[in-house]
């Protein structure tokens, strides 16, 4: 998946831009300041030519008076240090800050030229002279380390440059155990572009055919590369194979008898026999032959080099090649198709990915970096960098030693603007961050410190969204804003509403006309009853119960196991609401029961008023959180200071 990296460059999109010198204060609220540049943009706002309820200058600055009376209620609380509070500001502002900022710019020339080594193959062997403390994969080589093993490379080399032959001394001396088995040692195969390690790969496509190349460093040591031939990359191939188990190590009677078997089918595929066929009755690789050995799409380069040197020389499709072993054992492979290398655009992506992985990240957005750099008055502090790398010759950057020793250093390491950043911060950053692409003590060093640059110069020009960019300062005080009074309103009205049970039935008393009905309305159950025989002695048994016990009596006493001989729905219906309550208490209409049910009855009465603030709870909650923000807003006012500057509030138009 591809990764981004984001640099917080600002897009300068924002053409309502208000000059901050002259920004007076256009009321004051509990002591806090509120300037006219807030005033401004939250009235504009709300009144654009968009807006079909447009208020006027006054009525709104009533409205604000009151949002702010409400926030600094919320503040005097301390609901804006809440956990939540804090999270869900921060998060906000990580989505916004996104908006004002742009991807660095990727060196598409380096890319490119990645592409266009995709488009070829080359063939290579390899002697490697490696670094101490790379066995048992102990990746960590320091610059001294690299001293003996370049000189012993370096006079590899020229024994090679001198006539010696290639494969023996691979044999002999290559500390690469893999490519040194087999009939020809060193051998690593064909490559493609991403095929091999980057300082590899650079080798490989810069030197000529049948040519040595330089000497390559990589995690494992230097690298002697020998390119053996160059082509064309026909793309990738759809291929099948049959394989005949022979192990490595497996002795000559086992080489025999498979070697007679793979022979045996490359005979009768001479002769015409299906390829799809036989690879289901006799090849050994069970993920491929109930397909009849197909492999899919692949590249060949990805593949072992005895298989890729069959696939390259394979033309057509169609073609099948002669018997070949490997060290899983024989193989015959038919070509069933081939399409090229994608396009630039289809490979660019994965590229990218490739690349950043790869330890390209400075290289490939370099020119993005330096303006950056520019622009925010980066100054880099060579002493300090200088200390961290005679200290890296030594000591394994992501060692805790090394943390250790720098990580209570406040030297300054660079700076940008006026922020500075110390090695210490560094350290910390280092500690967090240890992958790399490089082994090199100094390489890794200098890869961090330079993700470290980028970082910081993004986390400076993210503090400075605010004073910047007044859109940006304004879209965060409405969400701050819009958080606290939200939670302050929830819990001194909504909340309060809710669960305030004693203040419900109070408020519902005092208030009780404003809650009166136009028509009856019908409170209690419907009762349904499966056998109608059996109804008159259920009304009998719960005659002297009140409603909702009478029910319960029903469903505990008229059941056979899970099975309920009777259905209940409660509520409080008005005439036309429910068919059954039309009928026998409005005596209007005829209900018809529903499946499985002969009979029905109604437990309740009909009442012509509310009887308790239950029967419009709705509406009494509403109406009861309405009471409560009008008492909160007058508290808030006497509570609080506003101060309203007119003579600035008069110069908004």
């Amino acid at each position: 998946m591809k990764k981004r990296f984001f640099s917080l460059v600002l897009v300068l999109f924002s053409l309502s831009v208000i000059a901050q010198t002259n920004d007076p204060v256009i009321m004051k609220v509990n002591g806090k300041d509120i300037k006219k540049s807030e005033f401004e943009y939250f009235y504009y706002k709300y009144n654009s030519e968009d807006v079909v309820d447009k208020i006027t200058l006054d009525e709104y600055i009533k409205l604000f008076r009151n949002l702010k009376l409400r926030v600094a209620a919320a503040e005097e609380q301390r609901l804006d240090t809440t956990v939540s509070f804090v999270a869900e500001l921060a998060d906000y502002r990580s989505q916004l800050a996104q908006s004002y900022s742009k991807e660095l710019a990727i060196n598409e020339s380096l890319v490119k030229r990645e592409y266009d080594r995709t488009k070829d193959l080359v063939e290579i062997s390899h002697i490697l002279v490696a670094f101490p403390n790379t066995e048992n994969s102990a990746f960590k080589t320091f610059p001294a380390d690299t001293a003996a093993t370049y000189k012993k490379a370096s006079q590899l080399r020229n024994r090679l440059l001198k006539g010696e032959d290639f494969e023996k001394l691979a044999a002999e001396l290559s500390d690469d155990a893999g490519s040194k088995k087999g009939d020809r040692p060193g051998y690593l195969g064909w490559y493609s572009g991403m095929g091999l390690a980057p300082a590899l790969e650079d080798i490989a496509f810069t030197t000529p055919a049948g040519k040595i190349g330089t000497l390559a460093r990589t995690g494992f040591g230097y690298h002697i590369i020998k390119v053996l031939n160059k082509k064309e990359n026909p793309g990738q191939v759809n291929a099948a194979h049959i394989l005949i188990e022979c192990p490595e190590g497996a002795d000559s009677i086992q080489v025999e008898k498979a070697s007679k078997t793979v022979y045996g089918i490359y005979d009768n595929l001479i002769r015409g026999e299906d390829f799809a066929k036989l690879a289901k009755a006799n090849s050994n690789d069970p993920g491929t032959s109930p397909q009849g050995g197909d492999l899919g799409w692949f590249n060949p380069v990805n593949m072992i080099p005895e298989f890729q040197k069959v696939l390259v020389d394979l033309k057509n499709p169609g073609d099948i090649s002669i018997p070949f072993k490997t060290k899983f054992g024989y193989h015959i492979v038919k070509l069933l198709n081939t399409k090229p290398v994608e396009s630039f655009e289809e490979k660019k992506d994965e590229i990218e990915s490739k690349l950043l992985s790869g330890g390209y990240f400075v290289a490939l957005h370099q020119q993005d970096i330096d303006k950056l750099k520019a622009e925010n008055g980066f100054v880099k502090k060579e002493a300090a960098y200088k200390k961290l790398s005679v200290a890296a010759h030594t000591i394994y950057p992501t060692d805790s030693l090394f943390y250790d020793i720098f990580k209570q250093d406040t030297e300054v390491l660079f700076q940008v603007g006026s922020e500075s950043f110390s090695i210490a911060g560094f350290t910390l950053f280092l500690e967090k961050n240890t992958r790399s692409a490089y082994t090199l003590s100094t390489e890794l060093l200098a890869d961090k410190l330079g993700m470290y640059e980028v970082r910081a110069i993004q986390e400076t020009i993210d503090k400075s969204l605010e004073s910047n960019y007044p859109d940006f300062k304004n879209l965060m005080q409405e969400y701050h804003d819009g958080i606290l009074m939200f939670d302050i309103s929830n819990r001194e009205i909504w909340e309060k509403a809710s669960l305030d049970t004693i203040g419900l039935e109070n408020y519902f008393e005092k208030n009780r006309h404003l809650f009166a009905w136009d028509e009856p309305y019908f409170k209690g159950y419907v009762v349904w009853v499966k056998d109608a025989k059996i109804k008159k002695e259920m009304l009998k048994e719960i005659a002297k119960m009140q409603e909702d016990e009478a029910v319960a009596y029903l469903y505990e006493n008229y059941k056979v196991g899970k099975v309920s001989y009777v259905n209940a729905e409660k509520g409080l219906f008005k005439k036309g609401d429910n068919a059954f309550v039309d009928e026998q208490a409005f005596k209007s209409g005829k209900a018809e029961n529903p499946v499985g049910y002969q009979d029905f009855f109604l437990l309740g009465k009909v009442i012509t008023a509310p009887e308790s603030y239950k029967d419009v709870r709705g509406l009494v909650v509403t109406s009861y959180q309405d009471y409560l923000e009008e008492e909160w807003q007058k508290k808030l006012n006497d509570q609080y200071p506003v101060e309203i500057n007119r003579e600035v509030l008069n110069t908004i138009k």
